[in-house]
């Protein structure tokens, strides 16, 4: 296992913090978007093609809080098998509960108008800003990470293989918001930083206060 270190991860949280704020000064108004976000919107809009956008639509499935709290649990089912800690065990899945809250909220409160929804392959109309598919997912996955790193006992060579995963499972995701025209990138960046923040918050803090296994001697 590998030492914890809490000022690092203090230090990375409020990092990614900075960076989703500094994503959202990209956006102008709740009714208005950077002309960058537009560029990246357009560049989806012509090019999309009928099989991207079914890749994308499969792909985008599993990022539903009704998906990821099943997979955050059978996560922590297996945590408990392998290390015996209850308080990591839940890390996933209280991490996919409050960054669910966490994005309802933001988006109440900045209301960002979503792309045209003409464009939409997968039309939606609430509030943009953050994407909940990238930073959802993303809570989770970072959440398993950590704990796969600072709890269960397995190889470096499979810790490694698990965050090298875990990335390509977010970019996934929040690449399927672009592809299919539901979200502007701003977005997705926010989700994603937040995202990492709150599995980074969450699991840091349960794993801090796991209960420690008593010397045998």
């Amino acid at each position: 296992m590998e030492k914890f270190d809490v000022r690092r991860l203090v230090g990375v949280i409020a990092t990614l913090l900075f960076a989703a704020w500094i994503t959202s000064l990209g956006i102008r108004s709740k009714t208005g978007v950077s002309h960058f976000d537009q560029s990246v919107w357009q560049f989806f809009v012509d090019h999309g093609s009928s099989q991207t956008h079914s890749m994308a639509r499969f792909v985008t499935s599993f990022g539903v809080v009704g998906v990821l709290l099943p997979v955050a649990a059978v996560s922590g089912v297996l945590v408990w098998a392998k290390a015996r800690s209850i308080t990591a065990a839940f890390a996933p899945w209280v991490s996919v509960v409050v960054c669910s809250e966490i994005v309802s909220a933001l988006k109440k409160t900045t209301g960002i108008v979503r792309p045209p929804l003409q464009f939409q392959v997968t039309q939606i109309d609430n509030p943009s800003f953050p994407s909940g598919h990238a930073a959802d997912t993303t809570a989770l996955i970072v959440s398993v990470v950590l704990v796969v790193w600072c709890v269960v006992e397995v190889s470096r060579r499979t810790k490694m293989w698990a965050s090298i995963g875990g990335a390509v499972a977010c970019i996934a995701m929040g690449l399927t918001r672009l592809v299919l025209n539901v979200h502007w990138l701003s977005d997705v960046l926010a989700g994603w930083f937040i995202g990492a923040a709150v599995g980074l918050a969450i699991t840091g803090l349960l794993i801090a206060v796991r209960p420690r296994k008593l010397s045998t001697q």
